[in-house]
């Protein structure tokens, strides 16, 4: 069924949004992030020097108005490339922008509402006049908050099922064309696209666009990725010995009964305790390679100057660019997963654990005194000096 794209007066309430949107149909929603918030983010000349550094990942996309036509080059990027890139009909995209600039990375506390576990990274576009990386689909979700200068978007009414691309080129381009609607996009507002359906974005004068993209794992990733983890426990993975085989599977026959076995011996192994600490482990590994080390800050903290830092009021926060995944198991133990880490508490800290999420300042010792015990204190301390909590100022 064909809808038309949505226009909201605000972002929607998480009980909407899972009901009416995601996954099912696009939204705009005008002027949804301050101005003051935009102001904060990474401007264009910032982006300009990421894309220069080797660590981030970028790439310039001119467009089929340019001389040359469509064409794809992957940075790092020099002055002289700006130089000659032009005034018109070029874009440069930055991936992870929001673990190298982190003031982007507040952006993200405006998606809560979203599943943050599944957030993959905020990318950041910068584009002249015409610019635009053609008509394509991505396979994840994604919101389009426009920063400075203004874009032109088309969208799909419904997800492509078959998709077909233009043969020759370096981009995934939609042959034919789509039929959609069209919405101009300035500071502030956003645009929501689930996974599948067409869009196309031109520039009419530069502009910025920071994307939140959320993108889901592979079936064969979640397959291999759980099978590495059993690997590395010997009493979690055991052997398939052929148990209660018959004479139907004699010689080189599989029966329809071993192939139940196999299955169900495949499916048991989903189903104990420890699948849970490697799901909150595995969605919060990074996508980028310079991430995800869990390595220890420079200057860690003992437990009783740590412990003094808090007694003496010194807030805490998660920083928005810090992905954690939290959930409870059958038995009732909590776990929180971080860069591909996992830590059980229990009731008496999911008050603490939440605050943390909120990524707002906590003061332990006034509004949590019992964290300033051994064991809950050595669970703070842990994930602070391992970067995934900061000393507010």
């Amino acid at each position: 069924m064909s809808t038309a794209l949505v226009i909201l007066d605000a972002m929607p309430s998480a009980a909407d949004f899972y009901e009416r949107y995601w996954n099912r149909q696009p939204f705009a929603v005008r002027s949804a992030i301050a101005a003051e918030v935009m102001d904060s983010l990474i401007a264009a000349d910032e982006l300009a020097g990421l894309a220069m550094e080797e660590g981030p990942q970028s790439r310039m996309v001119q467009t089929a108005g340019a001389a040359q036509g469509w064409s794809c080059r992957f940075g790092p990027f020099d002055e002289d490339d700006f130089a000659g890139a032009g005034e018109n009909d070029w874009c440069l995209l930055v991936q992870n922008v929001d673990q190298f600039h982190p003031d982007t990375a507040s952006l993200l506390r405006h998606f809560n509402f979203a599943p943050r576990w599944l957030m993959d990274d905020i990318m950041v576009s910068y584009s002249t006049p015409g610019g635009s990386v053609g008509p394509h689909i991505d396979s994840y979700h994604v919101f389009l908050v426009q920063g400075q200068g203004a874009r032109r978007w088309r969208v799909g009414r419904n997800a492509v099922q078959n998709e077909v691309y233009v043969d020759g080129l370096d981009l995934k381009l939609l042959a034919g064309g789509f039929e959609g609607d069209a919405i101009e996009m300035h500071g502030g507002d956003v645009l929501y696209l689930p996974p599948k359906f067409a869009h196309e974005g031109t520039t009419l004068e530069s502009a910025l666009t920071f994307s939140v993209g959320f993108l889901g794992p592979k079936l064969s990733q979640l397959y291999s990725g759980y099978g590495q983890y059993l690997s590395e426990l010997e009493n979690l993975d055991e052997r398939y010995v052929g148990a209660n085989l018959d004479v139907d599977s004699a010689g080189f026959m599989i029966s329809p009964a071993a192939v139940d076995s196999v299955r169900a011996n495949m499916a048991a192994g989903l189903g104990v305790k420890d699948f849970n600490r490697w799901l909150v482990e595995f969605f919060t590994e990074s996508s980028h390679e310079d991430f995800g080390l869990y390595s220890e800050r420079d200057k860690p903290l003992s437990e009783k100057a740590f412990a003094k830092k808090l007694r003496d009021g010194a807030p805490l926060i998660k920083p928005p660019y810090v992905k954690f995944a939290v959930t409870t198991t059958r038995d009732g133990r909590h776990m929180l997963g971080f860069d591909r880490h996992s830590f059980v508490f229990d009731d008496t800290l999911s008050a603490l654990v939440q605050a943390f999420m909120g990524e707002e300042p906590v003061r332990i010792a006034s509004d949590f005194p019992r964290a300033l015990q051994p064991a809950p204190l050595e669970f703070v301390r842990t994930l602070y000096n391992h970067q995934a909590l900061e000393l507010a100022s």
